[in-house]
């Protein structure tokens, strides 16, 4: 019989990491599922790490022998499922221990609702500093426009927050093999055709947020963002004004990553004369030596005032989960 969730790990070179995804998939509350492990041609321990999950016939285990990358991994893993559900955690990422059953209790809740995120606790510094995004927060759900996938500024969702019914991706396809870093192309094409949104406000994951991540590849990820765009079906008055959100987008995390050069260079590319118009063009002219004492200051800020002796009941619960698999990880 088919599982309920299948659910789909891409991983490479993560053996230091990776059991801790594992182990929170395998103390979930609800059981029926199957995990889809795709090896993108690591060069570390991570075949050996491995080897003790798949003695559960759940625990699936696939090695490619060169790396290919993140999206030929999970149109690989897509192919293997044989669950009604899709969903994802990254190699370095945690979930609470009821996330599935959460998702389930939704499903069955809101049946036509076909691309379903939950909330996430972010996770650096050796703290939790925050949720993805505030439970409170307006987030338009139901049928909404293509273009809402892309970005932040309309459904703040996570790949490691996210589920989709198998049979939308047999019906939309996978995700696009060009397409190196992003995956809301393929998301744009299934809200831009009526797949309704739905939200869960409660978080059910943690993102670990460090040096090591694909994602901080903004300068690559800028031409596929405005792909998902126009795969989106946007009106152009409407593709030109998201094209300009996006550009403002990756230029603050470039300036904010001590890379302010890269980001005027990268406003001026994109936006030409309007780029000088914008405070945050204004900003990259700051010496790179004070956007890293002011970035060192909000380091201490956060980790301050997210300090684990000031963490909410529902905090606490959440260190008391990653804490030891974390302290493991340093052991191995």
């Amino acid at each position: 019989m088919a599982p309920f969730f299948s659910i789909i790990l891409p991983t490479y070179n993560r053996a230091h990491m990776i059991a801790s995804a594992l182990e929170c998939v395998r103390r979930q509350t609800f059981r029926d599922y199957e995990v889809l492990i795709v090896d993108d041609g690591s060069v570390d321990d991570t075949p050996e790490v491995i080897k003790r999950w798949t003695s559960d016939p759940r625990f699936k285990y696939h090695r490619l022998e060169k790396n290919i990358g993140n999206m030929h991994c999970r149109n690989l893993a897509l192919g293997m499922a044989t669950g009604d559900w899709i969903t994802n955690i990254d190699s370095d990422d945690f979930w609470t221990l009821d996330r599935l059953e959460c998702f389930a209790r939704y499903f069955q809740e809101y049946p036509n609702a076909g691309f379903v995120f939950s909330n996430g606790y972010l996770y650096r510094y050796g703290r939790v500093i925050g949720m993805a995004f505030d439970p409170s927060r307006p987030i338009p759900e139901g049928r909404v426009p293509g273009h809402y996938a892309v970005g932040e500024e309309y459904l703040p969702y996570l790949t490691t927050n996210l589920a989709i019914p198998r049979e939308l991706y047999r019906k939309y396809g996978h995700y696009r093999k060009d397409m190196v870093i992003l995956d809301n192309e393929l998301y744009a094409r299934m809200l831009a055709d009526g797949v309704e949104v739905g939200v869960i406000r409660k978080p059910l994951a943690v993102r670990r947020i460090h040096g090591g991540q694909v994602t901080h590849k903004w300068i690559e990820e800028y031409p596929e963002a405005v792909e998902a765009l126009k795969a989106g079906g946007a009106p152009e008055a409407v593709m030109e004004l998201e094209r300009e959100k996006l550009v403002h987008e990756f230029a603050n995390y470039l300036w904010r990553n001590l890379q302010p050069r890269q980001a005027r260079e990268f406003m001026l590319k994109e936006l030409g004369p309007k780029a000088g118009r914008s405070w945050l063009y204004r900003l990259t002219y700051l010496p790179e030596p004070a956007l890293a004492a002011g970035r060192l200051i909000r380091r201490w800020y956060l980790m301050a005032r997210h300090h684990p002796w000031l963490a909410s009941a529902e905090v606490r619960e959440i260190y008391g989960l990653i804490n030891p698999l974390i302290e493991q990880e340093r052991t191995r």
